[in-house]
């Protein structure tokens, strides 16, 4: 019997939505669940995929095959009735690997943080100059498929790449690494994963991405440290808004000029460069399209219609968010107001120190109660603990015992002026709706 029934167990994710849409495209029934509905479900049923709200076991009749991102465990009553009727049962990972292995050159994206970022940039370089590739949730050709690469649980070791780029390694998901050595084992076994021919990717001024080594060609880029391709001269406008000077092997190539902000995307441009140099793209492309390329959804994100300038960004890890407080301190005329949703207890907890530390430029700081995603509770890991820690540095922080209560406390400062900084990967994206809307309520 031909496989053409695949059901996707929290569809509603990034990861498993564009695995859905790509499979979709390729002709096969597919169907997924998820706990909330979103713009993503709302998006995929207009594409006729069938969307559950709610994990039922009910969901899985006629499945072939059923697919698990990371969040989901075995006491999920789907996963339960797939293996209980013999389904087969695939985790994200494996289908990721699978679908790249149909192209012949898969770009991965790896790293700690920037990844959405980087990822949206190459994408842009590679449209623009007319190479179609197959990207996340834009079904291509097959020459090249543009992915992020997520180091959690291993999963990028499933990627066979011709570019594997390493953006940054920085101390994250402890809670299955462990500690910092397994960490670098993993980025180090997905730097091997490079195919013979292919090209290794890192950045030369972080100092765990550059002691990896690869049976492939290593390309590195930077600002600090010698590198094959730079950005000099750096320059940045009253909106944060970065241009320098590309240097290909000391050799100034172009004027580059960013069209997002914050002095961390630079690093982000430079690796799209890296791979669009490699395949031979023109730098008239690499220009406009780095200058036309203006976010990612989520990311550092502003929110029309409000008196108070109102950014979302999705950093959840204290060097992003120290990177984006950081951005939005140089553009606030008035108070810098932040709002802060921690994601998952055992990030909190390995990180602890990190994120009591990562908002002294914040004039306020709110701090929601901990997004559980795939997570129970730790004991005495919770946010009213990390807001005391975050007061002892000297910071104005208070905890809001709900999102509703932290919303209502930012009206106060939604005035011309002030800056409302919104962080988190969770449900903190709900309150960008009602600030837009000039809801009273979450929506």
């Amino acid at each position: 019997m031909a496989l053409k029934n695949i059901h996707f167990i929290g569809i509603g994710g990034i990861s498993q939505s564009a695995l859905a849409i790509i499979l979709k495209a390729n002709g096969y029934n597919v169907s997924g669940s998820d706990c909330t509905q979103s713009n993503i479900t709302s998006k995929l049923e207009k594409l006729g995929i069938k969307v559950f709200i709610g994990h039922n076991a009910n969901n899985v009749s006629g499945a072939q095959m059923v697919v698990y991102s990371s969040a989901i465990n075995n006491s999920n009553p789907e996963m339960q009735e797939a293996i209980k009727l013999g389904i087969p049962v695939v985790s994200r990972a494996s289908l990721l690997g699978t679908i790249a292995d149909a192209h012949k050159k898969v770009i991965s994206i790896s790293g700690s943080h920037g990844k959405t970022t980087a990822t949206g940039m190459l994408a842009t370089i590679f449209l623009k100059a007319n190479k179609n590739p197959t990207i996340n949730v834009r079904v291509g050709g097959k020459q090249y498929f543009i992915t992020e690469a997520c180091e959690y649980c291993n999963s990028f070791l499933t990627l066979k790449s011709y570019y594997s780029v390493i953006l940054n390694i920085q101390k994250d998901h402890m809670d299955y690494f462990k500690n910092m050595h397994n960490l670098q084992k993993s980025f180090d076994n997905f730097a091997k994963n490079t195919n013979n021919g292919g090209f290794l990717i890192v950045n030369a001024d972080d100092k765990l991405s550059k002691k990896l080594t690869a049976n492939a060609c290593t390309i590195t880029y930077g600002i600090d440290n010698p590198a094959h391709i730079m950005a000099k001269k750096i320059k940045c406008n009253r909106n944060q808004k970065y241009s320098y000077n590309l240097f290909v092997c000391g050799i100034k190539i172009a004027k580059i000029k960013l069209s997002v902000s914050g002095k961390h995307n630079i690093y982000n441009s430079l690796s799209a460069i890296c791979v669009a140099i490699c395949e031979g793209i023109s730098i008239a492309h690499i220009k406009t399209a780095l200058k036309s390329y203006k976010s990612s959804e989520r990311r550092f994100e502003y929110i029309k219609g409000t008196k108070a300038t109102v950014v979302h960004d999705y950093a959840h890890h204290p060097t992003e968010i120290k990177a984006s407080i950081s951005t939005a301190k140089k553009m606030c005329k008035g108070k810098l107001i932040v709002a802060f949703e921690p994601h998952t207890y055992s990030r909190t907890k390995y990180l602890f120190k990190e994120f009591s530390e990562c908002f002294y430029e914040a004039d306020k700081l709110y701090l929601c109660p901990i997004y559980p995603a795939r997570e129970n509770p730790i004991k005495n890991i919770t946010s009213p603990k990390l807001t005391q820690a975050v007061i002892q540095n000297g910071v104005d922080a208070q905890y809001c015992e709900s999102l509703q209560d932290c919303y209502n406390k930012l009206q106060e400062y939604n005035k011309k002026g002030n800056f409302i900084l919104l962080l988190g990967a969770g449900t903190i994206v709900n309150m960008c709706k009602s600030f837009k809307h000039k809801q009273p309520n979450i929506i």
